[in-house]
């Protein structure tokens, strides 16, 4: 019965396909480089940590200035580009008032402006793919609130999900696809510094899957929203959460 199902060697997806990606130095935005490797798939890998033998654009994504320049850089080098990762992001633990205007738009500029300004910047790059996809990395906290982390992360990763939706809308007439993936607590660094072994503890009897979710669990959905596998997903969250939204 399941000889109809198009099984495919999903590598035919990525090998040799550019894609962007922030945030791939550590935790989810890490795994997802290494896959995107392993697929044979090029980075082309935009922050502030150069690696040996890849592609890279340095840039402070908390300067919007600097994410322009660099983003119109690598839209001229690249005349054709497959897919857009945003997996960088910042948090900071505090009560919204002990946020001063700088805390705030850093948090912003990194999470949520830079991401539309990179989005925007290759659109015309995109519109040459066979299978353009972007992708937003928010989280469960902007489907709802966090229990740590201040306004200004919610906020912007609540926004992350609105502009998907929008940019789905805008930018599907040419064929790309735009998605948010929504992890829920997801063993990383920034995930140990958030909370304590007790608050993590606590956290986890509240999870269905009574488990926090590795970081390949989290690179599987970006794999999959990439691929020809999601080719009619646009506009939406996958939650990949242990059944907590």
């Amino acid at each position: 019965m399941f000889k109809s199902y198009p099984f495919k060697n999903i590598k035919t997806d990525f090998k040799n396909k550019h894609y962007i990606l922030t945030g791939y130095s550590s935790g989810i935005g890490n795994q997802i480089y290494k896959d995107l490797k392993s697929l044979g798939a090029i980075p082309i890998l935009v922050g502030r940590k150069s690696v040996k033998n890849e592609i890279f654009y340095f840039c402070d994504l908390r300067d919007l200035a600097e994410t322009e320049i660099v983003t119109f850089e690598l839209s001229k080098k690249f005349k054709k580009i497959d897919g857009f990762i945003h997996c960088a992001g910042i948090n900071q633990c505090v009560q919204s008032e002990k946020i001063n205007l700088d805390d705030w738009q850093n948090i912003l500029n990194v999470n949520l402006s830079s991401a539309f300004i990179i989005s925007k910047g290759v659109k015309t790059n995109l519109k040459k793919s066979k299978n353009p996809s972007v992708i937003f990395f928010s989280s469960i906290s902007g489907h709802r609130k966090s229990i740590v982390s201040g306004v200004h992360y919610v906020s912007s990763k609540a926004g992350l999900i609105g502009m998907a939706k929008q940019l789905s809308h805008e930018f599907g007439q040419f064929g790309i696809r735009v998605n948010c993936i929504s992890p829920s607590q997801t063993f990383t660094r920034m995930l140990r510094k958030s909370m304590s072994k007790k608050q993590i503890k606590n956290l986890i009897k509240t999870i269905p899957l009574k488990r926090l979710s590795s970081i390949k669990e989290q690179s599987n959905g970006a794999i999959f929203l990439l691929s020809t596998l999601s080719k009619y997903i646009s506009g939406t969250s996958l939650n990949i959460d242990g059944g907590q939204i």
